[in-house]
């Protein structure tokens, strides 16, 4: 008996010892990104400060978590500094087309109140009051200006077709593509929710056909424009159910891409050819982690003309899903970054760094160009992530990912309008 109590304390021993090194080791990251970095006050800026070459006509603003309030808010305050200084005049979010084409309708005048507006959004991360200022400002934004200066409203993603159902429906029967039984009958599965490789396919036909009965459009014509691209993104949506040959994030990330890069087409012809978008850090970020990301695509399009900010936290309150359960949770993360630990000496706590400031062969220079802790939070959250911190920390090269970061030392949580 007392082997035994001896082998057992010695199995406790050996496990709690395991379990301090573990953790241990995470906190002593911590303590050491903490420290401060000698000279990081002669290159902190604000966003107001944000400087881009003529060349540049894509501008990506990230979010290290998408349930925080401080980066919905930087939102708007790039997309401001960008119309008011470089003539910016279209603004695109990682969003699907079709909720956010009816999202722009109102922003053109069109009827609604704000409230009812910010409900159209798929996303819950999108019902804010962040998210009402920015649509507000861009609204009221173009009440002030003529025609050809007004702001137009774009999303780029494809995860949620049925939010072009209604309009897809209304433009195609009206235009006399189809007829509204045989639209229902062949996006049912959409309407349903209730999606097979086969119906995926089946739909793929159909709206392609309906693409191409309705031909070369003028793309000023908002209707004509909206009912082709959202065509598109009911296509996309549909090939990750058929698709076997990529993973689902680089067909995504790919698709994201291509419509941005039909959106800044689209703003060649009826604006000022220049854009601004919104998404998390790990699909603006010029390197994806383990798939090509978004990011990846427009750098190697686009070149010089995508500049992209990334942005990381200290220390945040997420409002974040609960994986694989219909609810939130509150949850706090520290993200170990160096850079973000910094922003506790910045005016309200927050700092843009511009790796081009940033002299070679300066010790800071060294850091931007080394593999760093750095946040990156999505829609998922587990209790395995105590554990595995490096799911929420992973390590990267700030000056390999973005041309410049936006750090906030503690964010907030966002608050979902019901």
């Amino acid at each position: 008996m007392k082997t035994l109590k001896r082998i057992l304390l010695g199995f406790v021993i050996i496990i709690s010892a395991v379990t301090c090194l573990w953790f241990g080791r995470f906190k002593v990251e911590d303590i050491s990104a903490h420290k401060k970095i000698a000279d990081i006050n002669s290159y902190m800026k604000t966003v107001d400060d944000i400087k881009v070459s003529d060349n540049v006509n894509v501008v990506a603003i990230g979010e290290a978590a998408h349930g925080c309030k401080d980066f919905q808010e930087l939102k708007l305050s790039v997309l401001k500094k960008m119309v008011k200084d470089y003539d910016f005049r279209a603004f695109a979010l990682e969003a699907d087309y079709g909720e956010c084409a009816t999202i722009n309708r109102y922003i053109q005048g069109g009827d609604g109140d704000i409230e009812s507006i910010v409900k159209t959004f798929s996303f819950p991360i999108y019902r804010t009051k962040q998210m009402e200022e920015l649509i507000s400002w861009m609204r009221e934004y173009n009440s002030t200006v003529s025609e050809g200066e007004k702001l137009r409203f774009y999303g780029f993603d494809m995860q949620n077709p049925e939010t072009s159902y209604e309009f897809l429906k209304s433009y195609c029967t009206s235009k006399g593509l189809t007829s509204a039984d045989e639209f229902d009958k062949k996006l049912d599965c959409i309407e349903k929710g209730e999606i097979s490789v086969e119906s995926a396919k089946a739909v793929i036909d159909f709206v392609t056909g309906l693409k191409e009965k309705i031909g070369d459009i003028d793309v000023a014509n908002a209707d004509d424009r909206d009912a082709v691209f959202e065509l598109n993104t009911v296509r996309q949506s549909m090939e990750t159910f058929t698709n076997s040959n990529e993973s689902y994030y680089t067909l995504r990330d790919s698709d994201m891409a291509g419509n941005i890069e039909a959106v800044l087409d689209i703003e060649k012809k009826i604006g000022s050819g220049k854009l601004v978008i919104a998404a998390h850090d790990g699909h603006i970020a010029k390197i994806g982690n383990g798939y090509t990301s978004m990011g990846a695509v427009l750098s190697n399009d686009l070149k010089d003309a995508y500049y992209s900010i990334g942005t990381d936290f200290w220390k945040v309150t997420d409002n974040i899903k609960v994986l694989e359960k219909k609810k939130r949770s509150i949850q706090s993360f520290i993200s170990a970054d160096p850079f973000a630990a910094q922003a506790r000496f910045a005016k309200d706590k927050q700092y843009l760094l511009d790796f081009s400031d940033i002299k070679e062969g300066s010790s800071l220079y060294s850091l931007i160009n080394s593999p760093l802790r750095m946040g990156s939070l999505g829609e998922g959250y587990t209790w395995m992530m105590r554990i595995v911190q490096s799911s929420y920390r992973p390590k990267a090269m700030p000056s390999g990912l973005y041309d410049a970061m936006i750090f906030v030392y503690e964010g907030s949580p966002i608050e979902i309008i019901e």
